[in-house]
């Protein structure tokens, strides 16, 4: 695996649409055999809206990757104690989590998604600059799928606002457009030179993702949770629209007051765990970390720097200890 992690992370344009559909037929497969135990399923024998991650072995946390392939296959490659992240992976000695939003390459491609839009308003006769944004954002969830194809029990990415390649408004999304129209453009790119089988089977990928994961002190979704939501809502979560928009598109200060509270709190009764914090991306900030919601919810999305989250899940967490850049550290010490 490490040698085609390493091949899609250094490629500089889109693999082929059998390779990745390929690739996609897997982790479909994956995602459909899920132990039970981790993700219990929904009323109609689906695999549910909520991951019971493992509490006896370290959990690494990532926030909004947004096609940075870069960032995920550092992070694999670096040393812990006891080998590298991706060989403790392997082996099931470590877990990964990932908070969502693997598409859309945001501020750092900004004069990319300019020059794409000039391609995209042509039909893409030309189609260079958006070869790349796809390059990247593709490449990525290639990575993430493989991840999760080969280590099932031990690899998870949560379903965020931007896993939406159809653009679609409903379903628990809304269209999408930031710098110019990142959603359009990209479900055009790919309905064109991926085709609409490719395009419509990775959307039921997108919904088929988990939306909330429970570590041993941590609750974890793309965003802050609109508001309280019961454990057995986030399992049938398929068929509640408003129960995914509120765990993949709230905005800061929109949340409910006492609704992070509320969460861990009642969830510390029901699955008897002492839960500390509820943690997620989606909105970007400037530090390594920002406490909302009275302390008990922290965001961790910079889009400038390669920020990790872990935890042994034998001690404590603490933020200050426990939020790291990646780029600036030499191992994790786990």
């Amino acid at each position: 695996m490490k040698k085609e992690l390493f091949r899609i992370a250094n490629a500089k344009g889109p693999d082929s649409v059998q390779l990745i559909m390929e690739q996609l037929q897997a982790v479909q497969e994956s995602i459909e055999n899920q132990d039970s135990f981790i993700r219990p399923r929904d009323i109609e024998n689906r695999p549910g809206g909520l991951l019971f991650l493992h509490q006896e072995i370290p959990l690494i946390v990532l926030p909004d990757l947004h096609a940075r392939k870069d960032f995920l296959y550092s992070l694999l490659m670096k040393e812990t104690d006891d080998g590298t992240v991706l060989e403790r992976l392997e082996e099931g000695s470590l877990q990964i989590l990932c908070v969502g939003d693997g598409f859309h390459a945001e501020r750092r491609a900004y004069k990319r998604w300019q020059k794409a839009l000039s391609e995209y308003r042509t039909n893409f006769r030309k189609h260079k600059n958006m070869d790349q944004e796809m390059a990247e954002s593709l490449g990525l969830m290639q990575m993430i799928m493989l991840l999760k194809t080969n280590c099932p029990d031990h690899f998870f990415f949560l379903k965020g606002n931007h896993e939406n390649i159809l653009n679609e408004e409903g379903r628990g999304n809304h269209p999408f457009g930031k710098f110019v129209y990142e959603g359009e453009m990209v479900r055009s790119w790919t309905e064109k030179f991926m085709g609409p089988d490719f395009m419509y089977d990775y959307a039921e990928y997108e919904h088929s993702l988990p939306f909330m994961a429970l570590g041993k002190e941590l609750i974890i979704s793309h965003a802050e949770p609109e508001s309280y939501y019961h454990p057995e809502e986030i399992i049938n979560i398929y068929d509640n629209n408003s129960v995914k928009l509120g765990l993949t598109w709230t905005a800061n200060d929109q949340a409910e007051e006492g609704s992070v509270e509320e969460i861990l709190e009642d969830y510390s009764t029901r699955f008897n765990r002492d839960f500390a914090y509820c943690v997620g991306g989606h909105r970007t900030i400037k530090s390594l970390y920002r406490l909302r919601a009275s302390g008990k919810y922290i965001q961790i999305h910079n889009p400038d720097r390669h920020v990790v989250l872990y935890t042994d899940q034998s001690t404590d967490f603490d933020p200050e200890l426990n939020i790291v850049d990646l780029q600036q550290i030499r191992r994790l010490p786990l």
